[in-house]
C-alpha cells in the first residue's frame, strides 16, 4: 500500500460516517469530539508520527491514547498549539514533536526500518544514532544480542551501566541503584516498536545514571482490531530470531501477549545461545478519567561464552575460542501496574508500581592471579539474585497567566532492593557441558569444602541492601504563543546502602549518598526550526559491585576515619539546532561539554575510579525526504550524520590520556527507496576512527590481547525487500541483505577474567520474513477499505492536498498519537 493511503485511511477512522466518496473532502473533527485515531494498515509516511504499530510485519489498525483536550470554556491562547499536552509521561508520547520540541540531544528511533537493515539487537539499532555508542561483545560475556552495551557522550558503554534503561519508562536494570548493569537484557528486538534515546535534557526526571544517557523502549501498543502477527530472523551462521503475538481491544479492554525466542550461534566458536522472552500488557478503562495499564515481561537464557583469545590465536584462527567451559544463564520475571488519573482538565495524576527478580550465572575459567596469561586452575562460578519493589507517584498539572503558561510536575520515587552476590571455587568437570559439584545457588554460602586443598569453596557471599528516594519538581514555562520554552528543576537524590559478609559475619557501613540535581534549559523555535541550551547534573551511587570488591573493614578502622567511594558526578552543558520537515529536512546539530567527578568504570570483577576527566563534541545528523518536496520521488531517503568525541583524563595516573570506547571521528550515511508498491532498496556505509579500550592507552598490545587500541574501520551494508498488503486484512514482508558487505576484519577487546581480543562481525547474509493479519470490525471500515482498494480513489484530486492534510495533522496532533 503506499504512503498516500494512510492519511486517507486516518481521516476515514476520525469519522467514518463523515465520508461520502472516494474524493470527497473528509471534514476536520472538533478536537472536544475525541477522535478514536486508528492507523491502517500501511506504511507510515516519514513526516507523520512514527506510530508503532507492527509486529515485524507491520501490523495494522493501532489505537493511540488520546489525552483529555482542553475543557470547551478553557480560552486558548493565540497560537497555542494543541500538541502540548499535559501528561505525566517522562517522554511524553515520543514522537518526532516530542523530540524536536526536546531541550537536550534526542532521536526516536523506529524498529521496523532498523530490522529491515539487518539489525538483531538493540546495539545495532542504535549504533547510528549521533552520540550513541553502542558496542557488541565488549563485556566477553557472549557477543550475542541478549547482552546491551550501550552509552553517550563519553561514558563508559560496556554493560550500559552508566545509562538509564526503561521499558515504557519502567527501569529494567536488575537494580536500578547497586547493579545498573545490562548483562541480562530482559528484552527482544521483536517485542520493542520504538526507542526514544535521551542523550541529554534528561537528569531531573529520570534519577540516578542517566551521564550514560536515557534510553527508553516503547513497546508495541495494544490494537483497537484483533490483530496476529509472526516475525523470523536468521542469518547464514544460524543466528535466528523470532516473535508471535495477537494483540486487540475487546469490549474496551486491552489485551497484548507476545512470545519472542531466540536461539543458534553467532560466528564465534563456542557461542551456542538459546533465550525465551514473553510479554502481556492490559489496559483496562475504569471510567472516564481513570485507566489501569498493566505489563509484565519473562525471560530466561543460556548462553556459551566464546571469550577472548590471545594475539597468537587471534592471528591463527580469529572465530576461534579456547574456553570451553564458560557459560552464561539467568532468568528474570519484571510487571509493573500504571494508574492514570484525570481529576479534571490539564491535570493529570500516575503511580506507578514496579517489581522484579533476576537471576544471573555467570561461569568462567580462571586461576589464583585472574592473569590471561597463565594457565586456568579452577571454575569461577558468580550468581547474583536481585529483587526490586518500587513506587513512583507524578502529578502534572498546567497555571494559566496573562503571558502564557506554566507546566508544573512533581513526582517522587522510593526503591527497595536486595542482593545476593556469591562467588565459588569449583574443579572442572570432567567434559565441557558436564554438570558442575556446585550449581552457584544464590540463596545459600557453602563453607568447609576445600577445592583444591586449604582454599574454601566460596570465595566471595556478600547480602546487599538498598534504599533509593528521590523528589523532583519541574517547571515548564512556555512565553510567546510557545515559541519560547524556559524550563528550571532539581532533584533530590538519597541512597542508604547497607552490605554483610557472611563469610567474615561482618557488617559494613555506609553513609547516606545523595544530594540535590539541578537542570535547567531554554528552547526556542516553532514547527519547523528550534533552538536550545541546557545544563543538567547526573548522579551515580556505588553499586552492590564497589562494597563487594572494596569492602571496609571496621576492624581495620581502629584510629583512623573510614573511606568510603564516592558517588559519581556528571555535569553536562549542551546546545544545538533542529530541523523538522524544513523542505523534506530533518535535521540537529548539538556541541556538548561534560565534566566527569569520580568517574566509575565497574567490570565484573574489578574497579577503575577516575578522579575528574572532562568530555566535549559535535553531533551533526541529517536526513531528507525528497517526496516531501518532489512527489515523483516519494519513498526516496537519505542520511548522513557525523560525530565528534574529544576527552581528556584530568587527574591521577592516566592524567592526558584518552577516554576508551571512543573515537574521535564517526562519519556514516544511508539511501534508501520504497516503490509505490511496496519493493524497498536501500544501502549505508559507516567510518569508526581509532579507539582505546583502557585508560592506560596502549598503543603496543598486550600478547594476551585485553588491552590496546582498535584500529579504524569501515562497514558497509544493503538490502532489498517487499512489503505489501494483502486482501482480507492480511499483510506480508520479507528481507534480504548483508551486513559488513565488503567483509572489514575488525574487533574489540575486553580486560575481564575471560577477556582478550573479540573478533567482530565478517560479512554476513540475513533474511527477515514476517506477515499480520487484523480482523476489521464494523460496517463503516470495511466499506472504506474495500472502496479503496477498488481503486477508486482520484490520486490527481488526492495528492494535490495529501501534504497539507498529512501537516496538519502532525502540527495539531502529533504528541497525542
Amino acid at each position: 500500500m503506499s504512503s498516500l493511503a494512510l492519511p486517507l485511511a486516518l481521516l476515514l477512522a476520525a469519522d467514518p460516517r463523515a465520508y461520502a466518496g472516494p474524493d470527497a473532502a473528509p471534514e476536520v473533527p472538533a478536537p472536544e469530539d475525541r477522535p478514536d485515531w486508528t492507523f491502517s494498515a500501511g506504511q507510515v509516511p516519514k513526516s507523520m508520527p512514527e506510530e508503532p504499530g507492527s509486529t515485524g510485519a507491520a501490523a495494522a489498525s493501532v489505537a493511540a491514547p488520546v489525552s483529555t483536550p482542553p475543557a470547551s470554556d478553557t480560552k486558548l491562547l493565540p497560537g497555542e498549539s494543541r500538541d502540548i499536552e499535559v501528561t505525566t509521561d517522562l517522554l511524553g508520547r515520543s514522537t518526532r514533536v516530542d523530540a524536536h520540541r526536546h531541550a537536550g540531544g534526542r532521536r526516536v528511533v523506529d524498529v521496523d526500518d532498523a530490522k529491515a537493515q539487518g539489525a538483531s539487537g538493540v546495539a545495532e539499532l542504535l549504533d547510528k544514532v549521533p552520540g550513541v555508542r553502542a558496542v557488541e561483545g565488549a563485556s566477553a560475556l557472549s557477543t550475542s544480542s541478549t547482552k546491551l552495551n550501550l552509552a553517550v557522550r563519553g561514558a563508559d558503554p560496556r554493560l550500559s551501566e552508566q545509562a538509564t534503561i526503561l521499558l515504557d519508562e519502567v527501569p529494567v536494570a536488575p537494580a536500578p541503584y547497586g547493579a545498573p548493569s545490562m548483562v541480562l537484557f530482559p528484552l527482544s528486538l521483536f517485542q520493542i516498536a520504538k526507542v526514544d534515546t535521551v542523550r541529554g535534557g534528561s537528569s531531573v526526571r529520570f534519577g540516578p545514571w542517566t551521564s550514560g544517557g536515557v534510553f527508553n523502549m516503547v513497546s508495541h501498543p495494544i490494537p483497537k482490531n484483533p490483530t496476529v502477527s509472526v516475525f523470523a530472523q536468521s542469518d547464514q551462521f544460524g543466528d535466528a530470531g523470532a516473535a508471535a503475538s495477537y494483540g486487540g481491544t475487546h469490549k474496551g479492554v486491552g489485551v497484548y501477549v507476545e512470545y519472542a525466542p531466540r536461539f543458534g550461534k553467532t560466528y564465534r566458536e563456542h557461542s551456542e545461545f538459546q533465550s525465551h522472552g514473553g510479554i502481556v500488557k492490559l489496559a483496562v478503562p475504569l471510567t472516564k478519567r481513570l485507566d489501569l495499564l498493566s505489563s509484565t515481561h519473562l525471560f530466561w537464557e543460556k548462553t556459551n561464552l566464546p571469550g577472548g583469545v590471545d594475539s597468537e590465536l587471534y592471528a591463527e584462527d580469529r572465530f576461534a575460542s579456547k574456553r570451553p567451559y564458560d557459560t552464561f544463564n539467568g532468568h528474570r520475571e519484571g510487571t509493573s501496574l500504571k494508574l492514570h488519573w484525570r481529576p479534571k482538565a490539564e491535570h493529570e495524576l500516575q503511580v506507578i508500581a514496579f517489581y522484579s527478580h533476576t537471576l544471573r550465572r555467570v561461569v568462567q575459567a580462571t586461576n589464583e592471579d585472574r592473569n590471561l596469561g597463565a594457565a586456568p586452575t579452577f571454575l569461577l562460578v558468580q550468581p547474583r539474585a536481585f529483587d526490586v519493589v518500587g513506587i513512583e507517584p507524578r502529578y502534572a498539572f498546567r497555571v494559566r497567566h496573562r503571558g502564557g503558561f506554566h507546566d508544573l510536575s512533581i513526582g517522587t520515587r522510593g526503591v527497595f532492593e536486595t542482593a545476593r552476590i556469591r562467588g565459588f571455587r569449583v574443579e572442572f568437570p570432567d567434559r565441557p557441558g558436564d554438570k558442575l559439584e556446585a550449581d552457584g545457588d544464590a540463596r545459600v554460602c557453602p563453607r568447609g569444602t576445600l577445592l583444591p586443598e586449604g582454599s574454601p569453596d566460596a570465595l566471595r557471599c556478600f547480602d546487599g541492601r538498598i534504599g533509593g528516594y528521590s523528589l523532583y519538581l519541574e517547571d515548564k514555562i512556555y512565553l510567546l504563543d510557545t515559541k519560547l520554552v524556559l524550563t528550571a528543576g532539581v532533584r533530590l537524590e538519597l541512597t542508604k546502602q547497607s552490605f554483610y559478609n557472611v563469610l567474615e559475619g561482618l557488617s559494613y557501613p555506609r553513609p547516606l549518598y545523595g544530594g540535590p540535581l539541578p537542570a535547567a534549559s531554554l528552547w526556542y523555535g516553532g514547527d519547523h526550526v528550534g533552538l536550545y541550551l541546557g545544563y543538567g547534573r547526573s548522579f551515580g551511587a556505588p553499586s552492590y559491585l564497589s562494597g563487594a570488591i572494596q569492602p571496609i573493614n571496621p576492624g581495620e578502622a581502629m584510629g583512623r576515619a573510614l573511606r568510603f567511594i564516592k558517588p559519581e558526578l556528571a555535569d553536562t552543558v549542551e546546545a544545538g539546532v533542529k530541523l523538522m520537515e524544513l523542505g523534506g529536512v530533518y535535521a540537529t546539530v548539538d556541541g556538548w561539554y561534560r565534566y566527569f567527578n569520580n568517574l566509575r568504570d565497574e567490570g565484573e570483577n574489578a574497579i577503575d575510579i577516575i578522579p575528574a576527566a572532562h568530555t566535549y563534541g559535535a553531533e551533526v545528523d541529517v536526513e531528507w525526504l525528497p517526496g516531501e518536496v518532489w512527489e515523483k520521488v516519494e519513498g526516496l531517503e537519505l542520511n548522513a550524520g557525523y560525530a565528534y568525541n574529544g576527552s581528556r583524563v584530568l587527574r591521577d595516573l592516566y592524567t592526558n590520556n584518552r577516554m576508551p570506547w571512543y573515537p574521535a571521528h564517526e562519519v556514516w550515511g544511508a539511501a534508501s527507496y520504497e516503490a509505490p508498491f511496496g519493493l524497498r532498496v536501500g544501502t549505508k556505509v559507516e567510518f569508526v576512527d581509532k579507539q582505546y579500550t583502557d585508560y592506560a592507552n596502549w598503543d603496543a598490545p598486550r600478547a594476551t590481547g585485553e588491552v590496546g587500541t582498535m584500529p579504524a574501520y569501515t562497514l558497509m551494508g544493503a538490502w532489498l525487500g517487499y512489503r505489501t498488503s494483502l486482501p482480507q486484512g492480511w499483510r506480508l514482508e520479507a528481507t534480504v541483505g548483508v551486513k559488513n558487505l565488503l567483509n572489514e576484519v575488525w574487533f574489540t577487546r575486553s580486560d575481564d577474567i575471560n577477556g582478550g581480543i573479540l573478533a567482530m562481525r565478517p560479512r554476513t547474509f540475513y533474511f527477515n520474513l514476517g506477515f499480520a493479519h487484523e480482523w476489521i470490525r464494523g460496517k463503516a471500515g470495511e466499506q472504506a477499505r474495500t472502496s479503496w482498494k477498488r481503486g477508486k480513489v482520484n490520486r490527481r484530486v488526492w495528492t494535490a492536498g495529501a501534504r497539507r492534510i498529512e501537516r496538519w495533522f502532525w502540527r495539531t496532533w502529533g504528541a497525542m498519537m
